[in-house]
């Protein structure tokens, strides 16, 4: 590909040599490698973890028939076709605490929910559709065969495949594998991700700020980014505007990451020193994107380390991120998810302005309307340094290359937030 822009100065010129977001995207799934190293950890330190290969239930699950309910096991073939029958009580089964004797066609168990299935019985009548007094119970007509129990191997079969690999373990996961004997289990090592944030103008929280500063937004988002991902990461925190030093920060984190995010420095200025040592270090695949907010992002290599030079401006960094970001160290962590969370049609109630030939990407706020309807609305200015923004919104509005501007009443294309901000919504 031919990175040098025909008009470097101007980020929205049709002809400017700008990578359409589609392709980037594709680029970038189709250079990434999933890591193949394993670990085993227990379970109940697997959480957010990459199950590495399939897991088979060793056991039916449940392994045994147990009763659904409090009330009398009995044989279906005893239930009386009408009128009413009296069945003697032989016992008492108790979850862990099976009762040990078969069960005769004149007689039933009482049992509690969980408790194992009596020998000779296949049915449980609740104890509310029972008359039972002195070792006695009167049992009506009605019933049907079988209700009120779980069979062995409702759940799962022993030997079935419980996990596929891939899968992020949460927590149903945990619940499955606990269900079925595993107290271990083997998971994609984690990646390390070094981070860090480019800039004299830059001061760390806490800090004083001396005029002219700003304090550094962007690590700490890209931090809480990557912790949420499952990623783990390494803070490097501020590299100054010198060339020598950002090479040395670089060659630095490229020894043990496995992936190297910065934020700044990679657009075309005189003091963004990055692209130019991360030519140096190694390679650069991919530069500048048709994309509004994030055209200065970057994609490479240094060793084994894959880099993402992200934009300086921080809703631009949130925003490349999630679209060319995450879904690589998806893939990178060995995930089956690969890929953003579902877009769904929303109909939108504000303006949502568009330029050609680029991809836009808007904050907005998923609602519903008196009927039930999703509806889209902007947050309002768009500006790509208004983080806060980012905090009032639950989705994005997407626009692509050949969309045209929307108006009130038009469909558009939503992008919800998954593990983005703290703002989650369903449709």
């Amino acid at each position: 590909m031919n990175f040098k822009s025909q008009n470097q100065y101007d980020c929205f010129d049709p002809h400017s040599g700008l990578i359409p977001l589609a392709v980037a995207e594709q680029s970038i799934q189709q250079a990434v490698n999933p890591i193949q190293d394993t670990e085993f950890v227990s379970l109940s330190n697997s959480v957010g973890r990459i199950l590495a290969g399939t897991v088979t239930s060793r056991i039916d699950v449940p392994p045994h028939a147990n009763s659904a309910m409090d009330g009398f096991a009995i044989a279906a073939s005893s239930l009386p076709e009408t009128g009413s029958r009296s069945f003697r009580v032989a016992g008492t089964a108790l979850a862990g605490r099976p009762w040990p004797n078969p069960c005769s066609e004149n007689e039933v168990v009482r049992v509690m929910t969980g408790a194992v299935m009596p020998l000779g019985t296949d049915t449980v009548i609740i104890q509310e559709d029972v008359q039972a007094a002195d070792e006695k119970a009167e049992i009506r007509s009605g019933h049907r065969p079988y209700q009120n129990v779980r069979p062995a191997g409702e759940d799962l079969k022993s030997n079935e495949p419980a996990l596929k690999s891939g899968i992020r373990i949460g927590a149903a996961e945990m619940g499955v594998l606990a269900s079925t004997g595993v107290g271990e289990v083997e998971v994609f090592r984690k990646p390390a991700a070094a981070v860090f944030s480019t800039g004299d103008e830059l001061m760390n929280a806490g800090e004083p700020l001396p005029p002219g500063a700003i304090y550094d937004s962007n690590r700490y988002v890209l931090i809480g980014l990557l912790q949420s991902t499952g990623m783990d990461v390494r803070n490097l925190g501020i590299i100054p505007d010198n060339q020598l030093q950002t090479i040395k920060s670089l060659r630095k984190a490229s020894e043990d990451a496995d992936v190297i995010i910065t934020s700044g420095g990679v657009s075309t200025g005189s003091a963004d020193y990055v692209i130019n040592a991360l030519a140096e270090l190694g390679e650069l695949n991919l530069w500048r994107i048709a994309l509004r907010p994030g055209r200065p992002f970057a994609f490479g290599k240094i060793g084994r380390a894959y880099f993402f030079g992200l934009p300086g401006n921080p809703v631009a960094v949130m925003v490349t991120f999630y679209r060319l970001v995450q879904p690589a160290l998806r893939k990178l962590m060995g995930t089956s998810e690969h890929y953003p969370v579902q877009v769904v049609k929303a109909r939108a109630v504000t303006k949502f302005k568009k330029k050609p030939n680029r991809s836009e990407i808007y904050r907005a706020v998923l609602s519903h309307d008196e009927n039930e309807n999703p509806i889209v609305s902007s947050t309002g200015f768009q500006g790509s340094g208004l983080l806060s923004s980012m905090s009032h919104a639950n989705c994005f509005v997407l626009l692509g290359d050949d969309d045209v501007a929307v108006n009130p009443g038009d469909m558009v294309n939503v992008q919800l937030f998954r593990g983005l901000t703290g703002n989650w919504i369903t449709v």
